[in-house]
């Protein structure tokens, strides 16, 4: 099962009491994935992929209205997976129509589908209930160990736009795009957006899912850069290394160590007897600084240059 799926199965378990949120929940799925069937029966219908979500949504739309309601799993050519059809019909059709959002009569005549209706902004509750319907009905989440990317898809430019204000006022910085020139895209691509999306809606289980995703990987790539790090710095010292035995080789063979100040012939000898030791354990074996130690290491380098120039 997809991560989305989860996302939704957590969200069609919540029990919605209050009458206002089950409306602002169904009204948030109409704009997504439902529509108007005008036939000798009208009808509102919805199609979605998740067979949970379709029997939800007819679950909230009986509990509001005296209406009749019909789930089917339809075949649909070109597609592997069926889709999921609730129609809704009856005497309160009409009401239902009105008060979802999906038709109102305005002074140019009926509108379908072009604003949120004012219930939904009642409070924040009825808000979280609208998003939590747009998620159901038409969004999708990426598995956080793939990546971080929530969406939810609109018909419409001003619906989608009001979406994503009311999510930013929510905190939630989201985006909009547009996808092949008729659908609007609502879109979070930063973990801490996707989760804080995810506990808005009341999908709790699956924000702290992908909060333990990100903890993982920022403890890998923590431990990762840690470890090219001190790859990065063994390298140096070993090069360093190198470098400070082929100096103190040439002095030995030229003017001889036992040519230098007692301090350089310890730190020469040190060196050639620990050539793996950091600067820091050939300081601790002469029982001085490391500062000191770095200091005779580099005389030691001018000498072998200063020779090497001669």
């Amino acid at each position: 099962m997809s991560f989305s799926s989860n996302c939704k199965d957590e969200l069609i378990r919540i029990r919605v009491k209050n009458a206002d949120q089950r409306l602002s929940q169904l009204s948030g799925a109409t704009f997504t994935c439902g529509g108007i069937r005008i036939a000798r029966r009208p009808a509102l219908f919805y199609h979605t992929e998740n067979p949970g979500t379709a029997k939800h949504i007819a679950s909230i739309a009986l509990s509001l209205y005296d209406a009749d309601a019909v789930v089917e799993e339809k075949q649909v050519e070109h597609r592997r997976r069926p889709i999921y059809e609730v129609t809704l019909s009856g005497k309160e059709l009409d009401r239902m129509m009105h008060e979802t959002g999906a038709m109102r009569e305005t002074e140019n005549g009926l509108m379908l589908m072009s604003q949120i209706p004012s219930v939904v902004y009642d409070n924040e509750e009825t808000m979280r209930a609208f998003l939590r319907g747009c998620f159901l009905g038409s969004g999708s989440c990426v598995d956080p160990k793939r990546g971080y990317h929530l969406e939810m898809i609109f018909r419409s430019q001003s619906v989608a736009d009001a979406v994503g204000k009311m999510m930013r006022e929510f905190y939630i910085p989201a985006k909009i795009s547009v996808r092949n020139g008729n659908r609007y895209i609502v879109y979070l691509k930063e973990g801490d957006d996707v989760s804080g999306m995810l506990a808005l809606i009341g999908a709790s289980s699956s924000a702290l899912s992908l909060e333990n995703v990100r903890v993982e990987k920022d403890m890998r790539n923590y431990i990762n850069r840690t470890t090219n790090c001190e790859s990065a710095n063994l390298d140096k010292q070993v090069i360093a290394s190198i470098r400070q035995q082929t100096a103190i080789a040439m002095i030995d063979k030229t003017i001889g160590i036992s040519s230098l100040p007692v301090s350089l012939q310890q730190a020469a000898k040190l060196r050639v007897a620990h050539p793996d030791a950091s600067v820091q354990e050939l300081a601790d074996l002469a029982e001085i600084q490391k500062s000191g130690m770095y200091h005779r290491l580099d005389r030691l380098m001018k000498i072998a240059e200063g020779l090497e120039g001669e």
